[in-house]
């Protein structure tokens, strides 16, 4: 016999409607977690210390975080009969959606078990690029305090490993005991382990609280100065010489812009010495075209806030303060902060 869409609709439209809409809010959060670590500013060194481990832990984690926070409403028992026995639920069609509470506690059971298996493997590869990629220079960000650490200790020795593998054991029993045979032969094998989900819970507050990942956002620098003679930049050139020949080293060119400017001179001159020849380079004649600068400061960070500071007399840091105020089609936001030492 053919199907009765309004008879289905009637009898499975809210079900799937609803399944669609957790099923949406699983897809939307692990996408946008994981494009959040893959492409994020903030993450980029993490990234470049893990991979795509990071982007599929963290990402696995949102989902796990959803289904956490939903797997204990469907069972809470007090709440299903007071709103069987309420008018707060009129539609008949939702209360016998009351009915199906069992099924979607059962989904979000599954779901959190596949997760699981995609976070643990993910963070095993993340402990063994933790101890390989160590490097001096993020000391902070990496979980490892020496190259080729053994991952184990990793794993055995801080909050969110140890929490982890517990918490891992703890699924495992309760999943176990959750199989059709069980339940069926000893109901109480599945009673009690059931309720070490209270453990579970405790586990999971202490491992998030303790999986504490610190953003490093990535900044360029424009260094923007402006002089009267060559001789004015002497004394900070050294300086400026080690900051850009450190971030060469480090395959970060892009990292810092400097452009030195001489406004009052004849004719182009040089800071005298081998070890000054990337400043030499820097050097240009006239004051900067700071509309021009603007605009392409925003194109390269769009929708971003980029912080302007000035340290100079006030026609130029009222120049910079206006420009910051004015709109850009790149919806960059442009920070002003003024110092001086007058």
């Amino acid at each position: 016999m053919a199907v009765s869409w309004r008879s289905w609709l009637a009898n499975e439209g809210v079900k799937h409607l609803c399944l669609l809409i957790w099923l949406s809010l699983n897809v939307l959060l692990f996408w946008k977690t994981f494009l959040l670590y893959n492409q994020g500013p903030e993450y980029h060194y993490l990234h470049q210390m893990l991979g795509l481990g990071l982007c599929l832990s963290r990402a696995s984690a949102s989902v796990l975080n959803l289904n956490c926070s939903l797997i204990l409403l469907p069972m809470c028992r007090m709440l299903l009969a007071y709103l069987r026995g309420s008018q707060k639920v009129p539609s008949r069609r939702t209360r016998r959606l009351l009915d199906k509470s069992r099924t979607f506690h059962t989904t979000c059971g599954v779901t959190i078990c596949i997760f699981s298996g995609v976070h643990v493997a993910a963070h095993l590869v993340n402990a063994l690029n933790f101890s390989v990629n160590y490097h001096e220079d993020f000391v902070e960000l990496n979980a490892a305090r020496y190259r080729d650490e053994d991952p184990r200790k990793l794993l055995f020795t801080t909050v969110p490993g140890l929490t982890g593998v517990c918490m891992v054991l703890v699924l495992f029993l309760m999943i176990t005991a959750s199989t059709y045979a069980i339940r069926v032969s000893n109901y109480d094998i599945f009673w009690y382990t059931h309720n070490l989900f209270l453990a579970f819970y405790m586990l999971l507050m202490l491992h998030v609280s303790g999986d504490d990942w610190k953003p490093y956002r990535l900044r360029r620098l424009y260094f923007i100065w402006v002089c009267r003679d060559i001789q004015s930049f002497r004394w900070f050139a050294d300086l400026l010489c080690v900051l850009y020949n450190k971030f060469w080293q480090e395959n970060r060119p892009d990292y810092v812009n400097i452009q030195l400017y001489l406004s009052q001179t004849d004719g182009l001159q040089k800071i005298i010495g081998e070890k000054y020849q990337a400043l030499n380079s820097r050097l240009f004649i006239g004051r900067p075209r700071w509309k021009l600068l603007f605009n392409e400061i925003a194109k390269y960070n769009r929708g971003k806030t980029v912080g302007v500071f000035c340290c100079g007399p006030n026609s130029i840091s009222k120049t910079l303060h206006k420009l910051s105020n004015q709109n850009n089609s790149y919806g960059t936001r442009f920070e002003y902060n003024k110092e001086s030492f007058s």
